[in-house]
């Protein structure tokens, strides 16, 4: 039976797991892949396209 300090902790939990799942992850993905392309982008105003 669990006691009345588990199911807040368990819930807590779940609800950072959801947050991280749901919110967190997909935020850090998009922004790794945009600073790559923003970078790759920048580098080629210098440097010129590819094969030149």
């Amino acid at each position: 039976m669990p006691t009345s300090q588990e199911t807040p902790s368990k819930r807590r939990e779940l609800l950072t797991f959801f947050f991280l799942t749901a919110v967190l992850f997909p935020v850090l993905s998009v922004a790794v892949v945009g600073a790559y392309g923003l970078s790759i982008w920048i580098y080629q105003i210098f440097t010129g396209p590819p094969g030149m």
